[in-house]
C-alpha cells in the first residue's frame, strides 16, 4: 500500500528526529515504526470502543485549507 502523507509541526520534527538518531533509516520507515507501535499498543490494551470520527471532525481536518489549523486540531485532540 502506498500513502502520500503531509506532516508539519511537531509530528514532522519527531519523524526527522527518529531518522537523525538512527532509529529509522528514512522517513517512511519512521512512520511505519510509529504505526506499528500504535497498533501493538492498541492490541495490548484491547480497547474495544474507539471514538468514532463524526462528520464535523472529518470536515475540520480534510476540508481545511490551512495545514497549521489541521495540525493544531490533531495536537488538541490526540496529543493531550
Amino acid at each position: 500500500m502506498n500513502v502520500n502523507l503531509h506532516l508539519s509541526g511537531e509530528l514532522e520534527t519527531f519523524v526527522n528526529e527518529l531518522v537523525e538518531r538512527g532509529l529509522a533509516a528514512n522517513k517512511t520507515e519512521a512512520i511505519r515504526l510509529a504505526v506499528t507501535r500504535y497498533y501493538e499498543e492498541h492490541q495490548r490494551i484491547k480497547k474495544v470502543d474507539m471514538e468514532p470520527l463524526d462528520r464535523s471532525t472529518i470536515d475540520a481536518v480534510w476540508n481545511n485549507p490551512s495545514d497549521e489549523k489541521a495540525a493544531e486540531f490533531y495536537k488538541k485532540r490526540y496529543l493531550k
